[in-house]
């Protein structure tokens, strides 16, 4: 999945969809905690994590500097629970599109000790290379100092790494890019500590663009450490509407994939993206399109759970259907404390900036719309990455468009 342009049609569609539904009242609250202009960077495609203090740290894709054509090549930031109130941002690194990177587009990673892991995207209308994954360390003075991992070359390792990233107990990196390989189709890479602060890339899987996938778009860890991932595109054709994959250590060395399914485009989704676990090893997702295809061109989004049975098998099941009004284009997902319910935001519908949705599980998945964007000026537009969940269950997330100046915002919903 590539980055996404804001352009006016959705603008437009935003206005027929308040024109044609009007607004509902939310069943949540929805606060703007820090509203980007630009200079402090621009589109946070990637979500926030939060560390233990209840910190919040994320990317943007842009801004930070006139570099990057003038538009910036991106930051690294930091927002932080002001004493009297209000949260603070700090640019805790600005790229500057030379050999660190420019356009950062993975969602970031903490290792054990506090340190940040994430990838940049690479040349997007500005900036040059292929992407890059780097690490920040706190300092003692509160600064972070700057690591460069690896260099993507475009080859055999890949190019453009997209997604989340995913971190093991030993403190090796998990990732995909987007295309680069063999194919040209994508890979799925691991980074490890090598000793003397030098780091080694793997090259775990090459996408094909076949059975297997093309265009992977992040990883995360079973309790066993093996990666799981997603592929927008490829699985079978005429369809090649994406995969959910498994990779294992293989007997005699390295690793192989298995496809756990093959999306059909039809009632079982297409172009799948956000996964997670729940407690007892179940995987659940959500598709960008499909499902219910009145409402949507191409369906507007399953959310879907795959469960494993007998020989390595695993059984998907459709559990609910957004119909455009109930939310386009789902991801984001996260289950609430006590694991019972499940939230997560859509990219589009609603009043046709995307929301945020609660859906409790039984025989028939339930949703409540919780917020939907558009509902006050400058709240926020198209939700785009993983949302986190304080201890308190309050959602914070980061949209792509509108706020004060048209740079997108990070924001705290309260259930």
């Amino acid at each position: 999945m590539k980055p996404k342009a804001n352009f006016m049609n959705k603008l437009l569609a935003a206005g027929i969809c308040i024109l044609l539904f009007g607004s509902l009242a939310s069943a949540a609250t929805e606060k703007i905690l820090h509203a980007f202009t630009i200079t402090d960077g621009a589109d946070p495609y990637s979500g926030v994590v939060i560390d233990s203090a209840g910190n919040l740290y994320g990317t943007t894709f842009w801004g930070g500097s006139t570099f990057c054509g003038g538009s910036g090549c991106g930051v690294v930031f930091k927002l932080a629970p002001a004493a009297g109130g209000g949260w603070t941002e700090t640019a805790i690194y600005t790229f500057t599109g030379a050999a660190d990177g420019n356009h950062p587009y993975s969602t970031l990673v903490f290792d054990a000790a506090g340190n940040l892991y994430g990838a940049t995207y690479g040349a997007y209308y500005g900036g040059t290379g292929l992407g890059t994954v780097f690490k920040l360390t706190p300092q003692a003075d509160g600064s972070w100092s700057f690591g460069l991992l690896h260099t993507f070359t475009g080859g055999k390792d890949g190019a453009q790494p997209s997604g989340t990233l995913a971190i093991d107990s030993a403190g090796h990196i998990f990732g995909t890019t987007n295309s680069g390989g063999t194919y040209n189709a994508g890979t799925a890479f691991e980074i490890s500590p090598a000793g003397g602060g030098k780091w080694n890339e793997t090259v775990l899987h090459t996408f094909t663009g076949g059975k297997d996938g093309s265009a992977p778009f992040g990883l995360i860890l079973d309790a066993a450490g093996n990666p799981f991932g997603a592929t927008n595109h490829g699985g079978q054709n005429p369809c090649d509407c994406g995969v959910v994959y498994e990779l294992t250590h293989a007997a005699g060395g390295g690793w192989e994939q298995t496809v756990l399914h093959r999306f059909t485009g039809g009632g079982d989704g297409s172009i799948p993206g956000s996964l997670l676990f729940d407690s007892v090893g179940n995987l659940f997702g959500a598709t960008g399109e499909g499902g219910n295809a009145v409402s949507c061109i191409g369906g507007c989004g399953v959310l879907f759970e795959l469960t494993p049975g007998e020989n390595s098998t695993w059984s998907e099941t459709a559990l609910f259907n957004f119909n455009g009004r109930s939310g386009n284009e789902p991801g984001g997902l996260v289950f609430g404390n006590g694991g019972s319910a499940l939230y997560g935001s859509t990219y589009q519908g609603g009043l046709g900036a995307g929301l945020i949705f609660e859906l409790a599980p039984g025989d028939n998945w339930t949703e409540t719309v919780l917020y939907e964007f558009g509902e006050q000026p400058d709240d926020g537009g198209e939700p785009s990455g993983p949302l986190v969940l304080d201890k308190a269950g309050n959602l914070y997330g980061t949209t792509t468009l509108f706020g004060a100046d048209d740079a997108g915002v990070v924001f705290e919903v309260t259930p």
